[in-house]
Formats: C-alpha cells, sequence, structure tokens
C-alpha cells in the first residue's frame, strides 16, 4: 500500500501487540509504504483542524548555530493520552535524491513494532495511530504518555526497502556504502548531493573527507602501533597508562581523554540489618577518601578526573547536578560510632550491640583499579575500627544472578560499574522497590524515590523530565543507597592532519561530527573487531553502530553534552492529550 499525503485525514493503525517497557539487563547495561512526492501544483495543504483550546505546542530547542526554522501556530488536535507533531526538515533526503517524508518515519514505526526484542519496540509499542498531515509532516497519537519520546526515530529508514543489510541501499547520513571485503575492511564514500551544507549535530561546516575505511585491529598495542606508523588515522579505546605515556610522546599524533559510560560505585546491601541504618552508611561514606581512590585509579590516566556525584547523569551531561554530599572526615565517623553506643573490640574492631562491624566486600578479581580501591578501603575503614574481608570472583562467577542479586549472607558491601546511557529510562528500575526493582542490586526502597523515578516515565517536557529525575537522584544519595566513584575514561587518538575529531559517548560513536572533519581526502578508522552486519536492525554491536552512524541518520543526534540536537526533523510539537 502506497503512504501518500492527501487533502483529507489519513490515518493508518499500528496495532502491534503492547509489550513489556523494558527487560531487565545484568550490568548493561507489516505496512509496505512507498514515498510520494506532492502533486506539481505544489506543496499539499495541511490537514485542516478545529483550533482546541486547551491545546498547547512546546517547540523541542534548536541547540545547532544555524537559526530555527519559524513554525507554523496551526494548533493540532490530540484525541489519545498524547501526540507529537514531528515538521521534517525541508531540505532531508535520501542518497538517491528522494526527499526523506512521512512515509519513511511510518515504516520505521512498523519495522521496530514487528521485531521481537522489547528494546526494539520501546516506545513504538504505544503508538496508536500515525496521521500524514502532508509531505513533511505527520502526528503521533500515543495511547500513554511517553517520556523518552525523543529517543524515537534513533535511525529512520527509507520507505519501500527492507531495514536489512545496508548493500545498495538509500541512505541519509553524510556517506554511503561502497564495499565489505569480509576479513578485511568496509569502505564508504561520501555522498556528494548530501542534503546538509554543515555537520547538523554540532553546526560545523561541511569537511573535506571523502572516504573512510574501517579496519579491524584487536589490541590498543597494535592500534598504537598502527597510528604510530601511518596506517590508520583515528581510534577509540579503553586507555591504559602505557598507551598514555605512549601517545604523549608520539609526534604526528593528538588524543584525548573524556569521562566515558561506564561508572565505578560501591554498593550497600540494605537487607543487612546494620548497613540498612542510614548512620552507620554515613560513618562508612565519611571514612572513605574518594580523592584518594581516584588519585590511586583514574587520575593515573586522567589527572583531570573528578568525584561522580550523581547516579543518573553522567558529569559531562547537562543534566547534571552533584548530589552526593562528599565530606571525608574520620574523626566525625568514628564519633558517630561511639554516639550509636559502639565500642572497640580488642582486636580494634567496633561492635555495636553485641554486631562485630566486619562486612563481606564483593568485587571482581580482574581490574587492578578495583584492587586499589579494596586496598584504600580498607585502609580507611579499618582506621575507624570497621574490618573488611574480601570475596573477590572472576568476572563470570559475578556477573550472575544468584551472586549479584544474593542475600546480605553473600555479600554486603559491592564494588562493580555500571553502563550508564544518555537516556536514562533503561536504569529505571535501579530504583524500585521490591520485585518491580529489575536492576536494584542492592534493595534500597524508597517510596518518594521510586514515585518519582515512575513520573519520568510519563512527563513529556523534557526540561521537567531532568529536573525530576534529579530530585529523585538527589533524595537517593541523601540517604547514601551507594557511593559513587567516578567515571571510567575513554581514548580517542587521532592524525595531526585531522581536524574536527571529538569525543563523544552518545547515542552516536566517536564519529558523530565527521561530516566537518578536514585535512585528509581519505581516513583510516581501527575498529576493535569486525561488523556483525551492516543492518539498522542489528543492536548492540559497536563496530556496526559506529558504521551506521555514518550512513544513517535520525529524528534528533546527540552532541557531548548529551544534549538532543534536531536532524533529520526541524522541529517536533508536544500536543497536549485529551487523556
Amino acid at each position: 500500500m502506497a503512504l501518500c499525503p492527501r487533502r483529507g485525514p489519513q490515518r493508518f493503525a499500528l496495532t502491534a501487540e503492547h509489550l513489556s517497557r523494558l527487560a531487565a539487563a545484568l550490568l548493561c547495561v507489516g505496512l509496505a509504504a512507498t514515498a510520494c512526492t506532492a502533486s506539481e501544483g505544489g506543496p499539499l495543504s495541511p490537514r485542516p483542524v478545529p483550533s482546541v483550546a486547551t491545546t498547547t505546542s512546546t517547540s523541542v530547542p534548536d541547540t545547532t548555530t544555524t537559526a530555527a526554522t519559524a513554525l507554523d501556530t496551526t494548533s493540532y488536535s490530540c484525541e489519545t493520552e498524547f501526540c507529537l507533531v514531528y515538521h521534517i526538515s525541508p531540505t532531508a533526503s535520501w542518497s538517491d535524491g528522494d526527499p526523506i517524508t512521512a512515509a519513511d518515519f511510518a515504516h520505521t514505526i512498523e519495522v521496530h513494532q514487528g521485531l521481537d526484542s522489547t528494546d526494539a519496540t520501546f516506545g513504538y509499542d504505544v503508538v496508536e495511530a500515525l496521521d500524514v498531515i502532508d509531505d513533511r509532516t505527520f502526528q503521533l497519537s500515543f495511547s500513554d504518555s511517553f517520556g523518552a519520546w525523543q529517543t524515537l526515530f534513533d535511525r529512520v529508514y527509507p520507505a519501500g526497502e527492507p531495514a536489512g543489510d545496508l548493500v545498495g541501499l538509500p541512505t541519509s547520513g553524510p556517506f554511503r556504502f561502497v564495499e565489505w571485503t569480509e576479513g578485511d575492511q568496509v569502505t564508504i564514500t561520501r555522498d556528494p548531493d548530501w542534503w546538509s551544507p554543515a555537520d547538523p549535530i554540532s553546526g560545523d561546516p561541511a569537511g573535506d573527507v571523502e572516504e573512510i575505511r574501517f579496519v579491524f585491529i584487536d589490541t590498543l598495542e597494535e592500534m598504537l602501533d598502527a597510528l604510530e606508523d601511518g596506517e590508520v588515522d583515528v581510534f577509540s579505546a579503553r586507555p591504559d597508562t602505557t598507551a598514555v605515556s605512549r601517545l604523549e610522546t608520539m609526534e604526528q599524533t593528538n588524543f584525548a581523554l573524556a569521562p566515558g559510560p561506564f561508572w565505578e560505585h560501591i554498593d550497600f546491601h540494605h537487607e543487612d540489618p546494620m548497613l540498612s541504618q542510614l548512620w552507620l552508611r554515613q560513618v562508612i561514606s565519611l571514612a572513605i577518601d574518594r580523592e584518594k581512590i581516584l588519585d590511586r585509579t583514574v587520575r593515573l590516566l586522567d589527572p583531570t578526573a573528578v568525584p561522580l556525584d550523581n547516579t543518573v547523569f553522567m558529569g559531562n551531561s547537562s543534566g547534571y547536578e552533584a548530589h552526593f554530599q562528599d565530606a571525608h572526615d574520620p574523626d566525625r565517623a568514628e564519633r558517630l560510632l561511639v554516639d550509636n553506643g559502639c565500642a572497640r573490640g580488642e582486636d580494634g574492631v567496633y561492635e555495636c550491640d553485641g554486631t562485630r562491624l566486619s562486612f563481606t566486600w564483593a568485587s571482581t578479581n580482574d581490574d587492578p583499579a578495583r584492587a586499589e580501591i579494596l586496598a584504600s578501603v580498607r585502609e580507611d575503614l579499618g582506621a575507624v575500627g570497621i574490618e573488611i574481608v574480601a570475596d573477590l570472583r572472576s568476572p563470570s562467577d559475578f556477573v550472575t544472578r544468584d551472586f549479584l542479586f544474593g542475600g546480605p549472607e553473600v555479600w554486603q558491601l559491592i564494588n562493580f560499574s555500571w553502563r550508564a546511557h544518555p537516556e536514562p529510562t533503561p536504569a529505571n528500575t535501579t530504583y524500585y522497590c521490591g520485585s518491580a526493582g529489575g536492576l536494584n542490586v542492592n534493595r534500597y526502597c524508597s517510596e518518594e524515590v521510586e514515585d518519582l523515578i515512575r513520573a519520568t516515565e510519563t512527563i513529556v517536557e523534557p526540561s521537567d523530565r531532568v529536573e525530576t529525575y534529579n530530585m529523585a537522584d538527589r533524595l537517593y544519595l541523601d540517604e547514601i543507597a551507594v557511593i559513587p566513584l567516578y567515571q571510567k575514561p575513554v581514548l580517542m587518538a587521532w592524525s595531526t592532519e585531522l581536524s574536527g575529531p571529538q569525543p563523544n559517548y552518545g547515542f552516536s560513536s566517536d564519529l558523530w561530527n565527521v561530516a566537518s572533519w578536514s585535512g585528509k581526502e581519505a581516513i583510516v578508522v581501527a575498529l576493535p573487531a569486525e561488523p556483525t552486519a551492516i543492518n539498522p536492525l542489528s543492536r548492540g554491536d559497536e563496530s556496526t553502530d559506529v558504521i551506521l552512524g555514518t550512513l544513517l541518520y535520525g529524528a534528533f543526534g546527540m552532541n557531548p553534552s548529551h544534549e538532543y540536537v534536531p536532524v533529520l526533523v526541524e522541529s517536533v510539537e508536544i500536543i497536549e492529550g485529551r487523556g
């Protein structure tokens, strides 16, 4: 069925089964439509809709350096819980010259609703209908308010084409797929007729890189060798001190260390009779010197690293607020023990109401930084009369539901890292009580915190969502539910012949602004592994994601401050529903 706009309303019911919002994951943290052009008589008129007094609209802020185009002031009605009106960029087009239209967005919804993964259907499962207003304008109607609506359409697929391998298919990004020589390389070239005169996310003018060749290199040391020998121009990796020291001496090379997506922390088991008491968590927090921990771990790589004081937003996010009250004061910690009726035993360890303050510390045995964290915490807590007994395990033994979600007889304090996401929703169940807390390893329960976090699922104004998340995090850290430590750094290194590279671990990759890179006509990018498929539905494969980020764009992109920036859309209006 062709999806062509008409002068009258046109509705396509999207009736895929309503699936669960998001599956909890440990530590990770058929409408076939073809695009139709407007008639030769000019652009089609928007569907006439009576003005509704209670309807409000809010435009997504334009964070690019170009001026925002004025919006049509037409009011649109919303007959469901909530609606969005998308205004597609008037210049956005596919590499075959066809314009990007509402048909392509409808096809994208259809593809996602036909998938099995709850991650792939997240948000699309509450879309009830798509109304085509004209080629470049459409309205989505939702059965329920959906707070993370900006995550929809992270990639848009061309209508009338299968959302499979991109070989021979049109692309919307600055580059087109050329060739994949398995076991060797992937080659892409710039689209000479690309629709944007500038990089749409950074706003910087288009650069002069015409070809990118992706090669696959297993180890950081080999990547360094290839960069030094001029065999590659760019790579990203998790750094170590040897690599950083070597890069500091390499000529013709630039590199940057930036806060990455993995954040290290210490959790209390809140079902433990002692650790469930706020005053004892205060004792431990006051005794632990986070600055010393950073000096012995992450600052060996990046001397500018700072402690992390938020569990929802990372330090390089525009939504970040510092909430953790870090006041290292071992004398005060020991006074709190005495004030709560505790006394040192003959072995120097405090006892409180007959309970000796000795706690099992769980972590992995494969990370030198975690060995340093353990040593530092042992020193600090030992000084105030608290004993730590280590239980260090291989990652395969550690990352199991039986262990991580075991009772306080299994562990009492635990040190590991979560993978943060610029969109916080995937981690919401970390803050939920009881059986709803799919990621709640530490069993902390606060109905007030849970209510605030749950509210973010239906708050659709982005600034209000951020404020609500921060309110919840402030309460969470006031109760010292966890002790956040730091973000692990990521490394990006590149040839000095290139200008423009900048780390960005948002929805995109470090090639997020490659459209604006200059200095070399052809560049070689090293990836740690060969992609599984050049397929937009292959989620979770880092190499595939990097390549796809240059080929397919979405409604929004994300800059290094984790701010959504309009790309294929000019703006989106939030319409208040009747519900």
